[in-house]
């Protein structure tokens, strides 16, 4: 089945967040990562939320918002629910971003982990090619790679 990315509704919120609960679980840093459902209430109401949906069911979501610097989003989170990986979803959640990042006239910067070579590919595949490595992002430990696109 073919997944289409929208744009997130209201009603999606309580979905994207234990879908963001059980996503993260794998990661290295998996305690530190998911976000609640306050947040993505106000998130999808107020941010750029796209959601991947099968069949009618949300399997993927990203999140964007805008800094304070107003030609700038910050690509907070992607994930896409373990049993729908390797079906380039992520392909197409960075076709529906940079497309928006374009027709926006933004730059736009996310963190990832710097040992996570399937973001790493995304981001460059898509024009994100300004990184920085900064050490002790987050925890003395746990590093990130900040990666920033420019508008074209």
């Amino acid at each position: 089945m073919d997944a289409i990315i929208r744009k997130a509704c209201i009603s999606d919120f309580l979905t994207i967040s234990e879908l963001d609960k059980r996503a993260w679980r794998d990661n290295r840093n998996s305690d530190f990562i998911p976000d609640g459902e306050h947040v993505w209430r106000l998130w999808v109401e107020y941010s750029t939320v796209f959601v991947a949906e099968i069949c009618e069911k949300i399997v993927g979501a990203s999140l964007l918002f805008k800094a304070n610097d107003c030609s700038l989003y910050l690509f907070h989170k992607i994930f896409i629910d373990k049993n729908h990986r390797d079906q380039k979803i992520g392909s197409m959640f960075f076709k529906k971003i940079t497309d928006f990042l374009d027709k926006e006239k933004a730059d736009c910067l996310l963190t990832t982990d710097p040992v996570n070579a399937r973001m790493i590919h995304l981001c460059e595949k898509y024009g994100f090619n300004e990184k920085q490595l900064i050490k002790g992002y987050y925890r003395q430990d746990e590093d990130r790679l900040v990666i920033r696109r420019m508008h074209k």
